[in-house]
């Protein structure tokens, strides 16, 4: 908290000192003008501004006015875009340039653990924060792993800095994964398996489900089941009170996670979908998004897998892209969407992968995912006018309306200066 009123105490007196100022500042109101403004949900803004109220964004536009009080920012020169969101991470889990923490993410006592929560194991203090925060990403889904057919529950963080808690944005729904691993003691050993293994935890609790729901219409004749925390959870992926995220990367997987969102009409999407090349078709038909990575450093443009978000996209289906800390850092987020973009990728779709797309699968995009009136301040400025270029560092990020990056002064609110180039 020093750190973010530090900084703005220095630009506050930069601010009036240059401009000559003598009105007094209206705290939490922000002006950033001057600079190529994509909304993503509508066209650019060239020279537009987008106005920022107590965390708040208040207006976009090309001719908004911006009141006395107000902190100007000037962009002139760079791209304004929301915040980027990454739909996959282990961030906080995998503790960079720390191995022995890649066990954290993955509890393997038992092959379903609805009732775990990423929340509880999370550690802010990971440096990988920093690096996220510099390369634009402003949310993020942090996901329990993939070694455990069912591993648990997600969380949404915000880049805010400070604890865990403070960062916390909301749930990000559960996770499981069609993925035979090095077999423990009662894990299922092929896939064909694992997918059993989940249709029978997902009809347990529909049966629980059924259960209380029958108690509450009759207690005398229908006595309350034992509380089953596991049926609880899965519960809530039952009734799409939560999202489920899927990890499968072959056809094969793909299809086993694409068949238990039909037999469950489950609000579902797949992480990884190496196949989606192969799929495209039948998952826009189903109408389950992918959040497709990691890719870079690995891929190179002329793989053939990449060909399956372009076409998913085509048509209509939803794309995000995710680097799956710590396997890539997340400064090749935008690198990716570039690439997708010289396969025949729209640029208006690979900015919103990176942002807008992420917000709908995680039914936020009222909060986050563009730049509109009445959504959170989460705004990126990035050198030059297009986002999407490789030299295009982000210079200036908010979160909530408060600066949490500021290249030129060297700080980032994780406190890590950011090492030049990232």
């Amino acid at each position: 908290m020093m750190q973010r009123q530090s900084l703005s105490g220095f630009l506050l007196g930069a601010a009036l000192a240059g401009a000559g100022c003598t009105a007094p500042e209206q705290p939490g109101l922000i002006a950033i003008t001057g600079g190529l403004v994509y909304p993503v949900t509508s066209e650019p803004i060239p020279g537009g501004t987008v106005l920022i109220r107590d965390g708040k964004i208040e207006a976009v536009g090309g001719d908004v006015a911006v009141p006395r009080g107000a902190r100007v920012v000037d962009a002139s020169g760079m791209s304004v875009i929301p915040g980027i969101i990454e739909t996959h991470s282990h961030m906080g889990f995998k503790v960079l340039n720390l191995p022995a923490t890649g066990t954290n993410n993955n509890e393997l006592a038992s092959p379903i653990n609805a009732h775990v929560r990423a929340l509880d194991g999370l550690d802010s203090n990971d440096p990988a924060f920093a690096i996220a925060l510099a390369g634009g990403v402003t949310t993020q889904n942090v996901t329990t792993g993939s070694r455990s057919p069912n591993s648990g529950q997600a969380a949404l963080v915000k880049m805010r800095g400070g604890t865990i808690g403070d960062m916390l944005f909301g749930h990000a729904g559960m996770k499981m994964a069609i993925r035979a691993t090095t077999p423990y003691p009662g894990f299922p050993e092929t896939e064909d398996e694992v997918f059993e293994l989940l249709r029978g935890a997902l009809e347990a609790a529909q049966d629980y489900l059924e259960q209380l729901a029958a108690h509450h219409a009759d207690p005398a004749a229908n006595p309350r089941p034992p509380r089953n925390l596991t049926h609880e959870a899965l519960g809530k992926v039952l009734t799409r009170e939560w999202v489920l995220g899927i990890h499968s990367h072959s056809e094969a997987q793909m299809r086993h996670a694409m068949q238990l969102k039909r037999l469950f009409d489950l609000d579902a999407y797949i992480h990884h979908g190496s196949a989606t090349n192969i799929l495209a078709e039948e998952l826009a038909e189903l109408e389950m998004p992918v959040s497709y990575g990691p890719i870079l450093p690995f891929d190179g443009r002329e793989n053939e897998e990449l060909e399956g978000p372009v076409r998913l996209a085509e048509l209509g289906g939803l794309v995000a892209f995710h680097q799956d800390h710590p396997d890539g850092h997340q400064y090749f987020l935008r690198h990716t969407a570039s690439m997708f973009v010289r396969r025949g990728m729209p640029p208006e779709e690979a900015l919103k992968a990176l942002t807008w797309n992420g917000a709908r699968i995680f039914h936020i995009e009222d909060r986050v995912g563009s730049l509109e009136p009445g959504k959170d301040a989460d705004v990126v400025l990035l050198r030059g006018d297009d986002p999407l270029a490789y030299e295009a560092l982000v210079e200036r990020v908010f979160v909530d309306g408060v600066e949490v990056l500021h290249r030129a002064a060297g700080y980032n609110v994780f406190g890590d200066r950011v090492a030049e180039g990232w």
